[in-house]
């Protein structure tokens, strides 16, 4: 076990004693489940309500928690899945990404929008906006796994852990929602 998962285990055994040990965990994970949740929903104030949702169900739950070798953030994704997929249920309506919602989402480390000229980051929030719009067609199913692969950087294995579903499962749906993709756009 690393040095990084033994503190992690650590915040985890103290919360579940202690609800204001969280804070840690919450700090850690806080702002790549709210940009998964906002990359999901297209929506700020939704992907902050439903982040405070996952994390508060995460406190709550804290107990149930039992460590496998699978990351913490892996049940952190598995919540904020279940709970994006339960607001679509529950609400039943398509998202369309405009160009305001594709200047709130937090750009990762990987990319330095200070080094890019104007004419990039144009073409660049073009093309993200198609794939956002064909992303959101897809069945949930497609949606959650190439979300969780691709913008999460996932691993299938994570992934089958988070949908509870089998790393097999997680391949097929992966190359099913890449084809599917690739025709919309």
């Amino acid at each position: 076990m690393t040095p990084e998962n033994q503190q992690e285990l650590k915040w985890i055994q103290e919360s579940k004693r202690d609800p204001e040990a969280f804070e840690p965990l919450f700090n850690k994970y806080q702002n790549a489940i709210f940009n998964y949740i906002l990359r999901r929903t297209c929506r700020e104030a939704l992907a902050k309500d439903l982040t405070a949702s996952t994390f508060m169900k995460a406190l709550n739950n804290i107990h149930q928690f039992q460590w496998r070798g699978i990351p913490f953030s892996a049940w952190l994704y598995r919540i904020a899945t279940n709970e994006i997929n339960q607001h679509f249920r529950k609400h039943r309506k398509t998202v369309h990404l405009t160009d305001a919602h594709i200047e709130t989402i937090q750009s990762d480390s990987k990319t330095d929008d200070a080094l890019m000229d104007s004419e990039a980051r144009t073409e660049r929030r073009n093309q993200s906006r198609k794939v956002y719009d064909a992303l959101t067609r897809l069945k949930k199913k497609y949606q959650d796994v190439l979300t969780l692969r691709y913008y999460e950087d996932l691993s299938i294995k994570e992934i089958a852990k988070i949908l509870g579903i089998p790393e097999n499962t997680v391949k097929t749906h992966t190359r099913r929602g890449l084809q599917q993709l690739k025709k919309l756009l």
